[in-house]
């Protein structure tokens, strides 16, 4: 980890000597300026490497060609090709082949040897590396809701950690950029969560008591206490979604601000703290996702949710 932090770190002040290299094709007295230098610079990762500036442009424009629903942002309302960066999506797909690899490896490794998952792995590799966070998450997660239900859900719970795990991590690699510091990313696992959820409530519970459940206790209060809940469920995945954005968004900016210092080894200890940002985004996510959902199967007060 020392090596990489390193890396991105040299790699980052070899930027900041040569700002002219991440603007020139901006042009413009604007384009130029130190504020316009720096915006670029925060900005700038392996996919402005990749893509150029025309080709992304390029692809935005067959993406609106396809449908005018993209012709603007759902949120802002803005136009979609002169405001929409594509870099988060190339980084959230990226994480998915590198996740999808190592799954391969991993059970490619438990194919070969039998002994392999049951006794310690010696090595670290991509073996190690599950055992590690799907071991961490399924205690998490029986400890919440049960042996039974925690085996149930660990395959969509323990793959959101250690992909937006990996998401994390790319922060702190040399011209790396997090996929999470983007809404747009984090709603669609929010969004898993929330889908998830209920979907597991109905199951444990049936559709009925899962949708009384949301009315309260008392008949009389039971349109409001309705009301506040669906509210409640309905903010869940809008929670988990900012939360992690907030987050990463902040530490990235972070790390930016003292590497533009440009003074050697400065920017370290904020690198081995953006760390510890990403492993505990990673664990925060995963723990509110196993509440919700062992929230859903204990409202039938199964007896398998509270071992």
């Amino acid at each position: 980890m020392m090596t990489v932090l390193m890396r991105r770190l040299l790699i980052t002040v070899v930027l900041m000597s040569a700002p002219s290299v991440c603007v020139a094709s901006g042009g413009g007295a604007d384009a130029q300026s130190p504020a316009a230098v720096k915006e670029s610079l925060r900005h700038f990762s392996l996919f402005n490497v990749l893509v150029s500036h025309d080709a992304e442009h390029h692809l935005k424009e067959q993406i609106v060609g396809t449908s005018s629903a993209f012709a603007k942002t759902l949120v802002d309302g803005d136009d979609f090709i002169s405001t929409v960066h594509l870099t988060h999506v190339f980084w959230a797909g990226l994480a998915f082949l590198l996740v999808l690899s190592l799954a391969f490896v991993a059970r490619g490794a438990l194919v070969k040897d039998e002994d392999a998952g049951v006794l310690p792995t010696r090595k670290f590799g991509p073996l190690l590396f599950f055992e590690v966070i799907v071991g961490a998450v399924y205690n998490l997660m029986k400890d919440m809701m049960g042996a039974k239900d925690a085996k149930r859900y660990l395959p969509i719970v323990g793959t959101l950690g250690v992909y937006i795990f990996i998401m994390n991590v790319f922060a702190l690699m040399p011209f790396g950029t997090p996929a999470t510091d983007n809404f747009n990313t984090n709603i669609g696992m929010g969004l898993t969560v929330f889908f998830v959820t209920h979907y597991a409530g109905i199951r444990a519970n049936g559709v009925g008591h899962h949708v009384g459940h949301l009315m309260g206790p008392v008949l009389a209060l039971a349109p409001l206490i309705f009301v506040l809940e669906v509210v409640g469920h309905l903010v869940r995945p809008l929670s988990l979604s900012l939360r992690l954005m907030g987050n990463m968004t902040g530490d990235h900016n972070v790390l930016f601000e003292f590497l533009y210092f440009k003074i050697p080894l400065l920017p370290l200890p904020v690198m081995f703290l953006g760390l510890l940002v990403c492993v505990v985004q990673t664990v925060v996510f995963v723990m509110l996702s196993s509440v919700y959902i062992a929230q859903a199967i204990g409202d039938g007060g199964h007896g398998e949710a509270h071992h």
